[in-house]
C-alpha cells in the first residue's frame, strides 16, 4: 500500500518549534521585572505565541492522517502512543526535576512530586506533553467524526467550548486535585478546537489545498490583515501567553500562511533540507531545548545573552544544539523512549521511500 507523504508538515512543524524555542528564549534572557529590554524582542516573544497551537494541530493531523491510511487499531495505538509520548514525558519530567534540584537549585520543595508530575511543571514547557496526552486518550472517539456535517459541527463546537472555557471564571471544587486540572493550562479543553482542526485538516486536506490556492488573494488580504490587527493588539506591558481568545481566528489563517511559506520553501534546497530535518526532530527539541538553552547560557561563550545582539546567535545555538543531542539520544539503545525520532527507513524501491517519508511524519505525532 502506497501511503502519502505530506511535504509541508515537518516544514510547519519546524516553523512552529523555532517559535516555542523564540518565546523561551525572550522571555528567559531578554524579560525582567514584567519589561523586555528591547521592545522588538516582546513583538517577537508575542508574535511567536501562534506556535504552540499549530503544534496541537500537526499533532492531531498526523495521528488522523496516519488512521486515514492504515485503519485504527487500538491495541497498537495506545503501545505507539504510550512509547513515543507517555514515556518520554515521565523521563523528561524526572530530568528537569533532577537538573532544577541538584543543579539550578530552584526547585519548590513545597510542591509534592505528584504535583509536579500531573500538573506538567517540572520545567514550564512540559504541561504541553500533558495537553497531547489528553487528547490521544479522547482520540479514539474524535477521530470518528466523519466528513461532512458531523465532522463541521464538531469543529464549530469546539470552537465555542475552547472560547467559553479559556474565558470563564477558575473552577472552585472540594477536590482540590479536580480543581488544579481544571483550572491548569494543560488541560484540553484549552486547546480542544485546535486539536479538532488537525482531524478536519487531515480529513479534509485536498479540499482545504484546493481552497487557499483557489481563493488565495483574498486569503492574503485576509492574512495580512490579521498580522495588521495582532501586531496592533500586542501590548508588551500586558502580554497574552497562546491561550488566547484571538488566536481562535489567528491560528486557521497562519495555518493558510505557512502553507504557502512552505511552496517557497521547497524551491529552496538547503533551506527545506535544514527545516525538514528540524521538523522531524520537532518534539525532541521541543523536550530538550530548555535544558540546552540554560546550559549555554552558563557557558562563556554566551555570558552577554542578555545584549539584543546576542539575540540571533543564542536561537541558532539552541536550535543547532538541540537537533544535535537529539540526533546523539537517539542513537543510543532504546533512545527512542527518551526522544521521539521517528526511524529512517530506506529502499530502493519508490513504493517504499513513499512509506518512509509518511513515517518521518506519522510516527512522530
Amino acid at each position: 500500500m502506497i501511503l502519502k507523504y505530506y511535504g509541508e508538515i515537518p516544514i510547519i512543524r519546524a516553523i512552529a518549534a523555532i517559535m516555542v524555542v523564540t518565546v523561551h528564549l525572550t522571555a528567559n534572557s531578554y524579560h525582567y521585572n514584567n519589561v523586555f529590554t528591547n521592545e522588538w524582542i516582546g513583538y517577537l516573544n508575542q508574535l511567536c505565541r501562534l506556535g504552540t497551537p499549530i503544534f496541537a494541530i500537526i499533532s492531531a493531523f498526523l495521528l488522523t492522517a496516519s488512521v486515514i491510511n492504515r485503519g485504527f487499531d487500538l491495541k497498537y495505538f495506545v503501545k505507539s502512543r504510550f512509547t513515543k509520548i507517555f514515556i518520554p514525558y515521565l523521563i523528561w519530567t524526572t530530568f528537569y526535576l533532577s537538573y532544577r534540584y541538584f543543579y539550578l537549585h530552584n526547585l519548590n520543595q513545597d510542591i509534592s512530586l505528584y504535583t509536579y508530575f500531573m500538573k506538567g511543571n517540572a520545567q514550564y514547557h512540559l504541561y504541553f506533553i500533558l495537553t497531547v496526552i489528553q487528547f490521544y486518550i479522547f482520540f479514539p472517539i474524535l477521530h470518528r467524526f466523519k466528513k461532512g456535517k458531523p465532522l463541521v459541527g464538531a469543529l464549530v463546537l469546539s470552537a465555542i467550548i475552547n472560547l467559553w472555557w479559556i474565558n470563564k471564571e477558575n473552577i472552585i471544587l472540594e477536590n482540590k486535585a479536580i480543581e488544579e486540572l481544571l483550572n491548569n493550562q494543560s488541560f484540553l479543553l484549552n486547546w480542544i478546537f485546535y486539536f479538532m482542526l488537525g482531524i478536519a485538516y487531515a480529513k479534509y486536506y485536498s479540499e482545504f489545498q484546493d481552497f487557499i490556492f483557489k481563493y488565495k488573494k483574498v486569503l492574503i488580504v485576509c492574512i495580512a490583515i490579521m498580522f495588521v490587527d495582532l501586531i496592533i493588539s500586542i501590548d508588551t506591558n500586558n502580554l497574552f501567553t497562546s491561550i488566547h481568545s484571538f488566536n481562535l481566528i489567528y491560528i486557521p489563517l497562519f495555518l493558510i500562511f505557512v502553507n504557502y511559506i512552505y511552496h517557497h520553501i521547497a524551491k529552496e534546497q538547503i533551506l527545506f533540507n535544514i527545516l525538514t530535518l528540524i521538523g522531524n526532530y520537532s518534539m525532541g527539541i521541543y523536550l530538550v531545548h530548555v535544558f540546552v538553552m540554560y546550559t549555554l547560557k552558563r557557558t562563556k561563550l554566551f555570558v552577554n545573552v542578555a545584549e539584543t545582539y546576542m539575540f540571533v546567535p543564542m536561537l541558532i545555538s539552541i536550535i543547532c544544539v538541540s537537533v544535535i543531542l537529539v540526533y546523539g539520544i537517539s542513537r543510543l539503545p532504546f533512545g527512542n523512549y527518551i526522544v521521539p525520532v521517528p526511524k529512517k527507513k530506506t529502499s530502493n524501491k519508490q513504493n517504499n521511500m513513499t512509506v518512509a517519508n509518511l513515517g518521518r511524519n506519522t510516527e512522530q505525532a
